[in-house]
């Protein structure tokens, strides 16, 4: 079983995953998205918040600011949805990488 920092991290990955469900499904203006990934995003953030990743979560909400940042100064709405889940999809890659190497050298 893994070593949990404390519930915190679960509501924490709840909240933010869950959080950023409901805005997929807003961004494409369908309730049932909503409701779903709402869901499925709770659903993941639980696991992660359970796994003790708050700085991978904390990582990946930075990786989305910078992508919203840049994808805001085009002035199109569509760019600014696909930098921000870029955004995120690569800080969480190096989250994931910066965790191996840290975990390598302890």
């Amino acid at each position: 079983m893994p070593d949990t920092n404390s519930k915190n991290d679960i509501v924490f990955g709840v909240l933010l995953l869950g959080a950023t469900g409901v805005l997929i499904g807003v961004a494409v203006d369908s309730n049932m998205a909503m409701l779903v990934a709402g869901f499925l995003g709770a659903l993941m953030g639980s696991l992660v918040g359970w796994l003790g990743g708050r700085a991978y979560l904390l990582i990946i909400c930075f990786g989305v600011l910078i992508g919203a940042f840049l994808g805001y100064r085009t002035g199109d709405r569509d760019i600014l949805i696909i930098a921000s889940g870029t955004g995120g999809a690569i800080a969480g890659f190096f989250g994931a990488q910066i965790e191996l190497f840290l975990s390598k050298n302890r």
